[in-house]
């Protein structure tokens, strides 16, 4: 055989050799894997149900993949399987996930890896198909105003404090403070019109005679202590009516100041100094009246009060 020919044969030999080695290296997968969602389009937040199914030869030994909380970058809410069932001599095995996302647009959902193996053979993997999903925004599927015209919501508003039972509560004890004054006010002073005028001075002194008069200290004989009640009673009189410090001076000094009182008529003044010397008598002298004596004293004290009282009101006295 000539040089050229070996060659080609060599060549030839070599090829079929490799093919048959790379048939052998990479033997056909026993088991097939797929995955799908319910619905390809979502709306954001929306949780959908995401599945991946197997089915491999009876006798195959097959671990489905562990998924934690997250695929990729969807969430997982729950998880759960379906019974196994057997179609045309093959095991179906379905696992399913219940999926949710917050990003918007086309995405991938990657399919986990399974591993399986014959009995007693090397484990083997095969990776289920990624499965396409299109999420939309929720103002998107209402077919509401574009995202970019959609503004923020604004921050909580501080709410302003309202004031109005503060008020009441002030304003209530202002009148109760304003009442309890006008009260207090009313009460220390006598209303308007109710206050006594001052009472006349002879009226007061008629009074005095009267109370001396109903003591029947004459009947009883005490004439001294007769006298001198009846002699303060005119006293005092004088001393309110005339302007006088009668109480104060002897019944010289007082006869000597009252010729100096114009109120004081001629009459007036001897009535008084009669009556004066009488009382002086009984009271300085020891001189023992008799109940006339007593009887004309009294009289005479009692008609210097009624002769010297204003003109006004001597007819009431």
């Amino acid at each position: 055989m000539r040089p050229l020919a070996r060659r080609a044969a060599a060549f030839v030999l070599l090829l079929f050799v490799a093919a048959s080695a790379s048939a052998q290296a990479e033997p056909a997968a026993p088991i097939t894997a797929k995955s799908g969602v319910e619905a390809r389009l979502l709306t954001i937040g929306t949780p959908f149900r995401y599945t991946i199914e197997v089915t491999a030869p009876t006798g195959v030994e097959v671990e489905m993949p562990q998924i934690g909380s997250a695929i990729g970058d969807f969430q997982v809410a729950d998880f759960g399987q379906e019974p196994n069932r057997d179609a045309a001599g093959k095991t179906v095995m379905q696992r399913w996930y219940q999926l949710v996302t917050y990003a918007t647009g086309d995405q991938n959902v990657p399919g986990p890896v399974v591993r399986y193996r014959d009995q007693g053979g090397e484990w083997q993997f095969a990776k289920v198909p990624d499965a396409l999903v299109s999420v939309q925004s929720l103002v998107d599927a209402a077919g509401a105003t574009p995202p970019g015209d959609v503004k923020d919501i604004k921050g909580p508003v501080a709410r302003p404090r309202d004031y109005t039972p503060l008020l009441w509560i002030v304003g209530i004890g202002l009148a109760l403070i304003g009442l309890l004054f006008l009260v207090m006010r009313r009460l220390g002073r006598p209303a308007a019109g109710t206050m006594a005028a001052p009472r006349p001075v002879h009226e007061l002194a008629l009074e005095a005679l009267a109370r001396l008069q109903a003591a029947h200290l004459i009947e009883d004989g005490r004439y001294e202590e007769f006298y001198v009640r009846l002699s303060s009673i005119v006293r005092e009189y004088i001393e309110a009516r005339f302007r006088l410090r009668a109480p104060e001076m002897t019944t010289e000094e007082f006869l000597q100041a009252a010729q100096r009182r114009a109120q004081l008529a001629p009459p007036h003044r001897a009535l008084l100094g009669q009556f004066l010397g009488d009382a002086d008598l009984v009271k300085f002298a020891r001189h023992h009246p008799t109940p006339t004596d007593a009887e004309r004293a009294f009289a005479a004290g009692r008609d210097f009060v009624r002769s010297t009282a204003p003109e006004e009101t001597r007819a009431v006295a």
